[in-house]
């Protein structure tokens, strides 16, 4: 019998969501009961990624049994295209698919997480949309609690939708633990319009002291199919502060 595999490709409505935290996380809970592995398959900012790149955030709080692969990676901190070009290189995508493949051939599931949102470029033509879509790999999309978010989602999703891509999760990163209105009413917008749309909130918790457990999951809406076998209790809207 073959082996069933399955891959993710997880982006962000911008840069610095919370998208290598939200990665780290569903990493390690898919690790419990799966042969699970993490790409980044461009990285920038850095030229030594497992010291001071998101391998190294991975490292730090995921243990042995994950495997962490980092494909190319480019000194300075900008989109991938152009950090490329200022050292007189180029990246040509189809490299970048076929050892992701690889990699997601030889585990149960796989997490290959973007750089910055769906649209920032690899090259003059491709970008990391191109990228999940030469994978076949349904999205998750994490996301900011704060004023801004829903225009960011919603202009994420529909990118998404018109490219043929599938986003499968919205992981909504950094919520307060004194949430207010604004975060309160932004989740709850989002269920309204994407009910079938499973969105798990993270914490804001201090990881260099506790580690992921931090996070303290809660989920909204249906258990999405890569959590199947995770035990996440539901999300529980304070009344006090909502408008109905």
């Amino acid at each position: 019998m073959t082996k069933q595999t399955s891959a993710y490709f997880v982006t962000g409505t911008d840069t610095d969501v919370g998208k290598t935290v939200a990665t780290a996380w569903l990493a390690s809970e898919l690790a419990l009961h799966s042969r699970t592995a993490v790409v980044k398959p461009l990285q920038t900012g850095t030229t030594t990624p497992d010291v001071d790149g998101d391998e190294a955030f991975y490292r730090q709080h995921l243990n042995s049994t994950v495997t962490l692969t980092t494909i190319r990676s480019l000194p300075e901190p900008l989109a991938p295209s152009i950090a490329a070009q200022r050292i007189g290189e180029s990246i040509e995508l189809a490299p970048v698919v076929e050892q992701c493949e690889t990699i997601i051939r030889d585990h149960d599931v796989t997490l290959v997480e973007g750089a910055g949102g769906l649209l920032v470029t690899i090259n003059e033509r491709e970008d990391m949309a191109a990228l999940a879509l030469a994978l076949k790999t349904p999205l998750v999309v994490a996301i900011r609690p704060a004023l801004g978010t829903l225009n960011h989602t919603m202009l994420t999703i529909e990118a998404a939708q018109r490219r043929g891509l599938k986003v499968d999760l919205l992981v909504c990163s950094g919520f307060p633990d004194d949430a207010g209105v604004v975060e309160l009413e932004n989740l709850r917008f989002l269920r309204d319009v994407f009910p079938s749309l499973p969105l798990v909130v993270l914490r804001m918790g201090d990881l260099i002291r506790g580690g992921l457990k931090e996070l303290q999951p809660r989920i909204l809406g249906s258990k999405p199919r890569l959590l199947t076998n995770c035990d996440i209790p539901m999300f529980h809207f304070d009344s006090r502060h909502m408008k109905r």
